[in-house]
């Protein structure tokens, strides 16, 4: 029995990549009835005219507001958004994910809707810096960040697997080794280097490095792709993959999605995320750190079979376990961050 059954909940999350449609089944696989406030602003952002342009360009770089282009986003959908708040009853809760994405006044009116509201930023604080002025609005906060704890009212999350995907066996997606992630300059550079060397390793590498913008990346031997990969079939490509590849941002310490790939689908990682080696998960056989060791070390890591989870660890970092850490129904063990330092009361007080 879904343990949330007769729950409801209203839901915001990113849609790219069909994010919040992944989090919209897993909420109706724990029972929830969902009322979905996502929002999509149709494609690549385009200014209005000159005159908008000019603007968000005096906010950015005069004002200091980086994230200007996020409230014009927003404003294009807020009427739509009151709209549908509008219809929507009473809740039980509210779940809010990248909350910076919405306007304090939405965020509001979501909070009347709602007995408990919840915020989750599953990427740096400081990389949306909107998002410290929607911190208060909240009943609960979570980062996923570890260094973001210091902030005040801030709680500890990671990410999580997916619970409701049933995915099977598929030669069209199968590989030795999978990447997939947006082009970042900033990474681009340490990303080849790992996937070259994986290449010239005689591993099959099969990498999708989604690229918006028209100027040239920087690779000299990877490709890049303007086309969207639903994570429905990322999930896919990593269940068939015997060995999952995160290369993440410099800009924040939280563990990507693909360390919980791994988890959920007893995949071995590759990661550049050194914080990985903190958590109770991990295991030498299981998870390489690239730091550009030797060939010797790769090939002891590539031949170590690899070691299943006890139970109650791998469930720790399920959806499921997830959904019952932000919102404190039927909770499971707490997931801290281990380099963090702080009192359970602390952690998990209201």
């Amino acid at each position: 029995m879904a343990i949330f059954n007769g729950k409801t909940i209203i839901l915001g999350a990113p849609t790219a990549y069909g994010f919040s449609e992944i989090i919209e089944q897993e909420l109706r696989y724990q029972g929830f009835e969902v009322f979905n406030l996502s929002f999509s602003h149709g494609g690549p952002f385009k200014y209005k005219n000159i005159f908008e342009r000019l603007d968000s360009y005096v906010h950015k770089n005069f004002l200091g507001h980086r994230d200007y282009k996020t409230y014009l986003k927003f404003k294009r959908v807020e009427g739509t958004m009151r709209d549908r708040l509008a219809e929507i009853p009473r809740v039980d809760y509210a779940l809010l994910i990248r909350p910076d994405q919405y306007s304090e006044d939405i965020i509001n009116m979501i909070g009347l809707k709602a007995n408990k509201t919840i915020g989750y930023q599953w990427d740096g604080l400081s990389r949306f810096p909107a998002v410290y002025r929607r911190i208060d609005l909240f009943d609960k906060f979570f980062v996923f960040d570890p260094k973001d704890v210091r902030y005040p009212n801030m709680l500890p999350i990671t990410n999580f697997y997916t619970n409701s995907f049933d995915i099977g066996y598929s030669e069209e997606h199968e590989s030795d080794v999978y990447y997939v992630g947006t082009y970042m300059k900033r990474r681009a550079s340490q990303l080849e280097e790992v996937i070259t060397t994986l290449q010239a390793y005689g591993l099959s590498v099969k990498y999708h490095i989604c690229k918006f913008k028209n100027r040239k990346p920087s690779f000299k031997y990877l490709d890049t792709t303007s086309a969207d990969l639903t994570y429905a079939e990322n999930l896919r490509f990593a269940f068939n993959s015997k060995i999952l590849l995160d290369v993440p941002t410099v800009l924040h310490n939280g563990l990507s999605f693909r360390t919980f790939e791994a988890i959920g689908f007893d995949k071995k990682l590759i990661t550049t995320n050194k914080e990985v080696k903190k958590y109770d998960f991990y295991h030498p056989n299981n998870t390489f750190i690239w730091e550009g060791q030797s060939v010797e070390r790769l090939t002891d890591f590539l031949n170590a079979p690899y070691v299943k989870l006890a139970p109650h660890i791998k469930e720790k970092y399920s959806f499921n376990h997830w959904i019952n850490n932000l919102l404190r129904e039927d909770q499971l063990q707490p997931v801290a961050f281990p380099s963090v330092d702080l009192e359970p009361a602390l952690v998990y007080g209201y």
